[in-house]
């Protein structure tokens, strides 16, 4: 009978966990300007409130809108709706001593993504600083760089973390 209890304890445990997954936030985003949070992914839709810039919201959806714009749902003061990543970033992961060398040379991009315009073409070998990392709709993770002046995206597939 013990033997049992302590079964059903450790399935109940097991249960609970796996429910709270689901609960869990995927990611964080901090908004760059003042934005709406709108009932929907996309500007068709009606605007709940304005949220300001600089502030930190967590995350558990997202979703690109027919212009190919991603959005994401979060709660802000007690209202879920959808911000643009036009107006927020993806949480940051690197610092300010975060480095990455390139393996080839790769294009820095105006996005996270290869959907995004080319700014520039970085050669093999040089080492960059990134403040922030995302991941693209193929998990593939990208690196917030700057290079001569210039701020973009590069490809984890063509440069590693030092």
């Amino acid at each position: 009978m013990k033997r049992f209890k302590k079964f059903l304890a450790a399935l109940l445990i097991a249960a609970f966990c796996l429910s709270m997954v689901g609960a869990l936030a995927d990611g964080v985003v901090r908004t760059t300007g003042n934005l709406n949070l709108r009932k929907g992914p996309g500007l068709g839709y009606k605007s709940i409130r304005t949220i300001g810039e600089g502030v930190t919201l967590e995350y558990d959806k997202s979703e690109k809108d027919e212009r190919g714009v991603r959005w994401y749902r979060v709660t802000y003061k007690g209202r879920t709706g959808w911000v643009s990543s036009k107006y927020a970033r993806e949480g940051s992961s690197g610092g300010s001593g975060s480095k990455v060398k390139t393996t080839g040379s790769v294009h820095m991009r105006t996005g996270a993504g290869l959907d995004y315009k080319s700014l520039r073409t970085i050669g093999k070998g040089v080492t960059l600083s990134y403040d922030e990392t995302r991941k693209d709709d193929r998990g593939v993770v990208w690196y917030h760089v700057s290079y001569k002046g210039k701020s973009g995206w590069v490809s984890s597939k063509y440069a590693k973390k030092k």
